[in-house]
């Protein structure tokens, strides 16, 4: 996190169908392979202390984030409205209706000018018009259509 973001007051919820995923992000513990697959060493001195041979999440980063198991294929009760949903990666693994399905909820879960970001391999062309494509350098990153 960048000090331009030090005077923003937000919240992150992660999610993922597998209970032992959540239950490690939630400890936010990570060894030495995990921590250095491209984390700059001055964001892990920063936001890490090392706990014997792993990094363990500082509790003042820990504490603006929670975690919750989530089907992506049930519905999203109560998990209100956000201003950016990060889903890369997870599509590719779902029929093309089940991502039809995905998208028009994430939709719905964005605010009116809300964003998507989904992976490099991954596209919203022909499967959920409800998105207009932006591109930033060399990204492409969705935003909702008002």
């Amino acid at each position: 996190l960048g000090t331009q973001l030090d005077n923003f007051n937000f919240k992150l919820l992660g999610t993922d169908i597998s209970d032992g995923a959540v239950k490690q992000a939630s400890y936010g513990k990570y060894n030495k392979f995990e921590i250095e697959r491209g984390l700059p060493r001055q964001t892990l001195q920063k936001h890490f202390t090392l706990f014997g041979d792993s990094w363990k999440v500082k509790d003042e980063l820990r504490a603006m984030v929670n975690f919750r198991k989530l089907n992506l294929m049930l519905p999203f009760a109560g998990l209100g409205k956000y201003d950016i949903i990060l889903c890369r990666n997870v599509a590719i693994y779902f029929t093309l209706e089940d991502r039809k399905k995905l998208f028009n909820k994430l939709a719905d879960s964005l605010t009116d000018d809300g964003y998507l970001i989904i992976g490099s391999t991954e596209s919203l062309t022909g499967i959920c018009p409800r998105f207009v494509p932006k591109r930033h350098l060399r990204a492409i990153f969705y935003q909702k259509k008002i």
